[in-house]
């Protein structure tokens, strides 16, 4: 977790500028080489590589924040289904970022801006895990998943329940003075992360001043839905 954490601060905070830069050449090496999914990005400081845990899905990305305070996010999406099958590649440019709104489906076309730090297979496509900042004084977690289908790459399925009502995605946003912990239980089928509430009732829903407050909750597999719990015994999440 302490080199996730290294690896998105670096990212937020790149150089003004450098973003561009970043694109064309990141642009340049996935027309030239053969394979896009074998590129080496090991030379651009602020640009995060990621794996899923199956191996077969890529994501570069990186941000950069503009002289006027906008933050801008790249990604790219490499899969390839096969070890000898075609490189799978899509592009998501969010030049002024925004919240995610828990209901939807994104694309590269309405893209909201995100670093996905986290990968996982599922049966339907993959679970990401992301992190982004689109205002200085908070900070946006969200769990969402990606449907694969050909060369469409689609964020979002209404697949979170959360007691009667559903959602296309989990988005959680906290104070930028404190962090927030999301960990993924493949024995348990579930995501297990920190409760936020407000410092005091008075400031409930100014997510600004919200914060881990000691307990967990978590998103378990059930029946095809990722089913809210509440208040878990995370002693128990091993």
């Amino acid at each position: 977790m302490k080199n996730i954490a290294i690896l998105l601060t670096t990212l937020l905070f790149a150089a003004s500028g450098y973003a561009n830069e970043t694109e064309a050449k990141i642009d340049s090496l996935l027309k030239t080489n053969i394979d896009p999914y074998a590129i080496n990005v090991s030379a651009y400081n602020n640009v995060g590589s990621i794996m899923s845990d199956d191996g077969k899905l890529r994501i570069i990305s990186w941000n950069n924040r503009t002289q006027d305070g906008v933050f801008e996010y790249y990604t790219y999406f490499i899969y390839k289904k096969k070890h000898n099958a075609r490189s799978i590649v899509k592009k998501m440019v969010c030049k002024n970022a925004k919240k995610p709104d828990n209901k939807g489906d994104y694309n590269a076309n309405n893209w909201y801006g995100c670093l996905y730090y986290s990968a996982f297979a599922i049966k339907k496509g993959y679970m990401l895990l992301g992190y982004q900042t689109y205002r200085d004084i908070s900070r946006v977690k969200v769990i969402e998943p990606l449907k694969i289908n050909g060369d469409e790459f689609v964020l979002g399925d209404n697949v979170f329940q959360c007691g009667d009502k559903k959602g296309s995605r989990a988005v959680f946003e906290y104070s930028s003075n404190t962090t927030m912990s999301i960990e993924y239980d493949p024995f348990g089928r579930r995501f297990i992360f920190d409760h936020l509430s407000p410092e005091n009732p008075n400031l409930s829903g100014i997510y600004q001043y919200y914060g881990p407050d000691f307990t967990y909750d978590a998103f378990t597999l059930k029946k095809k839905l990722w089913s809210l719990t509440e208040d878990i015994d995370i002693k128990n999440k091993e």
